[in-house]
């Protein structure tokens, strides 16, 4: 069994983002005896990490962008040119391949600097014996464990597959450079939701079974307040960028009869665009918006402030949406476009899907409807509660995820 857990990152516990990992995480340090977290960058103000969990910067930020020497990749260019192989054989076209060769290659020399630099200072602490290797995202870390393991056959990892790691019309040109040599080269990969499992079986039937579902899943804190009010109380939380599609859901309320105040958690470029659909709203609608807080801030909010609906409008999906589960963890019930894995939390259990297509016009029909839906009851409340702790509750879902990573 394995006493030692080495966790990848992008950034965690640095910046705000992998908020997902604030759950994760404590559930993971109880069943290990030491974690070693590595980000892969480490600027902005750590965040507090639990108990036998050490940061260790593994690299410089100079040193994560530098590509390895040229001379380097002429003494021994076994690595270079069986990762160039892959990612050409995958490239959908020999334009395409040819549009982003520099890139490709100029990645791909970065990632074996890090390598060299991993296997330089870390190689002597690791035991695989002893050592699980993690890397929470199926991209830059598990190209350099990749690389390791070809060094190194003794090397052994898993990883987490999201959504820009797994879908071709997630990466430029419909091109996942070193997809194939991660599959190849993991032990297994953890996929966060139904949809993505069975695209990644079917893309890669030769490695069906290395691929199984581990959901991203959220910490309970309670039922949130709720009494019937005049105003229908809507809240929404994610990133203001073009696939999320936060104008469409204000444009949406121009639908909505009666008092309504929306609510908003995150930031990012559509934010103008987001504030231009606002500006035109009746002044029967009041809109809040949040900014991006740090996800203790949110649940706060949730724990202490009365939400009719939570409204999730995102076009494309990775996983099931963690901002879906928060908001059912409280009892908030939720009205969501289909895609991904929406489908697997937005459920006839736990509020209402609606097509990918959506129009302003489809949610303003479905908000104005709430308050005489079944919804707007506390017994449904309980209901929506009840079957998020069923699929999403942390401890439940990461103690199965601790399980079969002490085992393997």
């Amino acid at each position: 069994m394995h006493k030692e857990l080495w966790l990848f990152t992008q950034d965690f516990p640095y910046g705000k983002g992998e908020a997902f990992l604030e759950n994760e995480l404590p559930v993971l340090a109880s069943g290990f005896e030491k974690i070693r977290l590595f980000p892969l960058f480490h600027q902005g103000g750590a965040r507090p990490v639990p108990k036998g969990v050490e940061v260790v910067h593994a690299f410089t930020r100079e040193e994560a962008f530098r590509p390895l020497a040229a001379w380097r990749v002429l003494l021994g260019p076994f690595q270079f040119l069986k990762v160039l192989r892959m990612g050409r054989r995958t490239a959908p076209g020999r334009g395409v391949f040819r549009t982003h060769r520099a890139e490709f290659l100029s990645q791909l020399r970065q990632a074996m600097e890090r390598e060299r630099l991993f296997h330089l200072r870390m190689a002597g602490n690791y035991d695989p014996e002893r050592v699980r290797l993690y890397s929470f995202w199926t991209a830059d870390w598990a190209t350099v464990l990749g690389l390791w393991k070809l060094r190194n056959p003794r090397v052994r990892f898993v990883s987490r597959m999201m959504g820009f790691d797994m879908y071709d019309h997630r990466a430029p040109d419909k091109w996942q450079r070193f997809q194939l040599f991660h599959v190849r080269q993991a032990e297994h990969v953890y996929v966060i939701a139904e949809a993505g499992l069975r695209h990644m079986q079917q893309r890669f039937p030769a490695q069906g079974k290395k691929f199984s579902l581990n959901y991203l899943a959220t910490t309970d804190h309670g039922l949130a307040p709720w009494a019937p009010a005049e105003v229908l109380r809507i809240a929404s939380c994610s990133n203001l960028v073009e696939l999320k599609r936060v104008p469409l859901i204000a444009g949406s309320l121009r639908h909505v009869q009666g008092p309504v105040q929306w609510t908003h958690f995150g930031d990012g470029p559509e934010r103008a665009a987001v504030e231009q659909a606002v500006a035109g709203l009746p002044g029967h609608v009041q809109v809040e918006f949040m900014g991006s807080r740090p996800n203790s801030e949110v649940i706060a909010w949730y724990k202490s402030n009365p939400v009719d609906v939570f409204v999730h409008a995102s076009r494309t999906e990775g996983g099931a949406p963690v901002a879906l589960q928060e908001a059912a963890s409280f009892g908030i019930p939720l009205i969501a476009a289909d895609a991904g894995g929406v489908r697997e939390v937005a459920t006839p259990e736990s509020g209402q899907l609606l097509p990918n297509d959506l129009t302003p016009a489809m949610l303003g029909a479905a908000l104005g409807g709430f308050k005489r839906s079944p919804w707007y009851t506390q017994e449904a409340r309980g209901r929506v509660r009840a079957f998020w702790a069923s699929r999403f509750e942390a401890s439940r879902v990461y103690g199965d995820l601790l399980k079969e990573l002490l085992g393997h």
